[in-house]
């Protein structure tokens, strides 16, 4: 396949992405509920789309790989219910940039657990997101936005492990039935949160339906997917960064609808955070 063709992809993939905050954030529903939502229309869709693929990796599945998939399912969850409720309490680029710190997470521990090496330049680039971040949280805390860091900074961390478990699992699984399998079991472990919490799990608008909708198909199908289907073709270094212009996208068009503007703080925090996770990501061994 054409390079061209593979990075224009990855593009549209990203800019879908970008959208899902937005979607979030405008969506008159409990975050608990929007995170649900998303991972039902994400099997949904995933399985309609793989659903030949899915039947026949299921029944080659490792018990070994199941308990992978089970795992990342369940940090797939986390992530989705931390990042969606950071939405209600932060900015959106504050959010987006520390759910972004994945990528810091994900080389971390693959220099603590998987025994993988870090020159001193990616080293550098984890230290400069790091003091990035730190900038950010300094100014939040004096605006009250504290908390919806932190939780953003944990859905940063989740989505990291359920990376980490898919680098795993995932040259064993085609790409479409991962995602169906991964978000079948966030169903799962959603559904008792939705119940404990009281949340509702009918009686919506139309248009709220929508959005779940159209967030599991722009950023689960369209975004993520279709980065996982990109990782057959370019190197996973490639993809990562590529992911940076989520936080770009997302933060122009939370200016554009939201009218939230960067404080000089969150500039210089972000432009540090994605500049510390390109060095770091492009100069690993």
């Amino acid at each position: 396949m054409k390079n061209s063709r593979i990075y224009l992809a990855i593009f549209l993939a990203v800019a879908s992405m970008s959208t899902s905050s937005i979607i979030i954030r405008s969506t008159d529903a409990p975050a608990v509920a929007i995170a649900f939502y998303r991972v039902v229309f994400t099997a949904a869709i995933a399985f309609l789309i793989s659903s030949r693929s899915a039947v026949e990796n299921a029944r080659q599945i490792s018990r070994r790989d199941w308990w992978y998939i089970i795992g990342a399912g369940v940090f797939l969850a986390l992530h989705f219910a931390f990042w969606n409720t950071s939405l209600n309490f932060t900015s959106v680029s504050s959010s987006v940039l520390f759910t972004n710190l994945q990528v810091i997470f994900v080389l971390i521990f693959s220099l603590v657990f998987l025994r993988e090496k870090l020159n001193r330049i990616a080293v550098a680039g984890i230290v400069a997101a790091l003091i990035g971040s730190i900038f950010i949280v300094s100014g939040d805390l004096g605006a009250g936005k504290f908390y919806g860091d932190m939780l953003a900074l944990a859905s940063g961390l989740f989505i990291a492990v359920y990376y980490i478990i898919g680098r795993n699992v995932r040259p064993r699984i085609d790409a479409a039935a991962y995602t169906c399998f991964t978000a079948a079991v966030a169903i799962v472990v959603l559904v008792p949160v939705m119940i404990l919490g009281n949340y509702s799990f009918t009686g919506y608008p139309l248009n709220v339906w929508f959005k779940f909708f159209l967030l599991a198909l722009a950023a689960g199908i369209c975004g993520h997917l279709v980065l996982n289907w990109a990782l057959k073709y370019v190197k996973a270094p490639i993809v990562s960064v590529s992911i940076l212009g989520e936080s770009v996208g997302a933060t122009i068009l939370a200016w554009l609808i939201f009218g939230e503007y960067l404080m000089w703080y969150q500039f210089v925090g972000g432009f540090l955070i994605l500049a510390g996770i390109y060095v770091a990501n492009t100069n690993r061994e």
